[in-house]
């Protein structure tokens, strides 16, 4: 891995940032993308495909279960063409069969549903890592985006579906005129009181339509989840500023090169000091001495006879192994997402209990977008003294101010659990999903000054930055 060949801008991303680079390294190779993965299920469709020529739909779903397959590869491609390479057919035909059987039982029956795979497939291929450091790393590299993850991981599915369907009706509606008699008597044989029994032509045509909405669905996941990879490796190993340092030294080397050259024609080495050497006869004088003599010892080190004994378990238990493992597998996928869930949506049960007299432990965050926002750092009156800034011209000091002074007050009154890394779309999220309570219209508002002024430099209206002051809500005795 060369860091300097690389084919994208290696910086520290936010994660959707991290989501879109990986979706436009997918755009750019979008055709070989889909060719190689396309290649890794080819072989496995066409013999299941003809085993269950009579059931397409379980097909289909053997299709879903098999995607890591086509991702392995999708990924294979997308890490070395990062890098400047160029991978020929035969080493994409060569790990086809690699990606296959590595880690077989792992990646498709312990792991199969775990929501982290667009990141952890990349720790697993790209690193090789196994066991103990296979599972410190991946948690490691999951912890940045771990959200966007999962939120890829449960819409691809969802995507995909829509995908089929409309795939599926635009081949009804294209459809030629004339050449519909095989789907009107299937309509006419579909028996609404089994409505299992779909005719094959109906099946088929929905199983396909699935198959193509999964493979391009899964192709820009597997994106996504490498463009993750690379900027929590970036935050991680600090990948840009290694970049950075290369690149100088390669401009230094230059110059260097050049001032060895110029103190080469002014300053010439003497011949006869490369021609006279140390005496033979010194040398071998100086060998023989005592000192250099060579003393070496020999220790017996006592052998265990003991014989080790290796025992191998019969097969016969294998199918009941792996019926258990699928099911605690199944039981851990549920009971994580209910955890993660209840997790996301932790804030509900709190409002609960705010009301009725249990004390809520007030938010830690003391700086936010690099502004305090301790009450100890702001004025008593905020809003008198953001109208004074303003009056005097310092108009950036003034909003910002009554910015973090209103954040100060949505913390420690209305009980908003702002982040020290929250953006300004970040704290306004927070405070609407809090409610009346953080007064979410009036920041609102002002975010919007805010952000004109901070990074538009477009000044706010003297009559709105006014009008914000004299509503400012969280003045003493004011009602929410």
């Amino acid at each position: 891995m060369r860091l300097e060949d690389v084919t994208a801008e290696i910086r520290p991303r936010s994660d959707w940032e991290a989501v879109d680079l990986g979706f436009a390294m997918i755009r750019r190779d979008f055709w070989r993308c889909f060719t190689v993965w396309w290649l890794a299920l080819l072989a496995p469709v066409l013999i299941a495909g003809w085993f269950l020529r009579e059931m397409p739909l379980v097909l289909a779903a053997l299709f879903w279960w098999w995607k890591p397959v086509g991702s392995r590869m999708v990924l294979f491609d997308l890490s070395r063409r990062l890098f400047g390479e160029k991978p020929g057919w035969k080493a994409v035909f060569r790990e086809i069969p690699r990606a296959w059987i590595r880690r077989f039982f792992y990646r498709m029956i312990f792991a199969r549903f775990s929501p982290w795979l667009p990141v952890t497939l990349a720790v697993e291929d790209l690193e090789g890592l196994r066991g103990k450091p296979y599972r410190q790393r991946a948690k490691q590299l999951a912890r940045r985006g771990d959200g966007v993850v999962m939120w890829l991981y449960f819409a691809a599915d969802l995507t995909a579906a829509w995908l089929a369907l409309s795939v599926f009706a635009i081949v009804i509606m294209m459809m030629p005129e004339g050449e519909s008699g095989p789907w009107q008597a299937a309509l006419e044989s579909f028996d609404q009181s089994n409505p299992f029994d779909i005719p094959l032509v109906i099946s088929w045509t929905a199983a396909g339509c699935a198959m193509l909405g999964m493979a391009l669905v899964d192709i820009f996941v597997t994106g996504a989840g490498f463009g993750v990879y690379v900027n929590n490796r970036t935050w991680l190993e600090g990948w840009d500023v290694e970049l950075a340092f290369k690149r100088l030294g390669q401009r230094l080397g230059k110059l260097a090169a050049v001032l060895v050259l110029a103190a080469s024609l002014f300053f010439p080495l003497s011949s006869h000091a490369q021609e006279t050497g140390p005496d033979p006869e010194i040398i071998r004088e100086v060998k023989s001495h005592e000192d250099f003599k060579v003393h070496s010892e020999t220790y017996k080190v006592p052998v265990s006879k003991s014989k080790s004994s290796s025992s191998s378990g019969g097969f016969g238990a294998v199918p009941a192994y792996v019926a258990l493992i699928f099911g605690y597998t199944a039981l851990a996928a549920l009971l994580g997402f209910l955890i993660w869930v209840i997790w996301n949506n932790r804030h509900a049960f709190r409002l609960a209990y705010s009301g009725g007299g249990a004390l809520k432990e007030a938010p830690s965050a003391r700086m936010v977008m690099g502004m305090e926002v301790t009450a100890e750092s702001l004025p008593k009156d905020i809003p008198t003294a953001a109208w004074a800034l303003w009056t005097a011209g310092r108009r950036h000091e003034a909003l910002a101010l009554l910015y973090r002074g209103t954040i100060s007050k949505v913390i420690d009154v209305a009980r908003v659990e702002i982040q020290e890394s929250d953006t300004e779309g970040d704290c306004l999220r927070r405070v609407e999903d809090a409610g009346s309570s953080a007064h979410p219209d009036y920041f609102k508002g002002l975010t919007g000054a805010w952000m004109r002024l901070a990074y538009a430099a477009q000044d706010p209206p003297e009559m709105e930055v006014r009008a914000l002051c004299e509503s400012w809500p969280f003045r003493e005795g004011r009602v929410g």
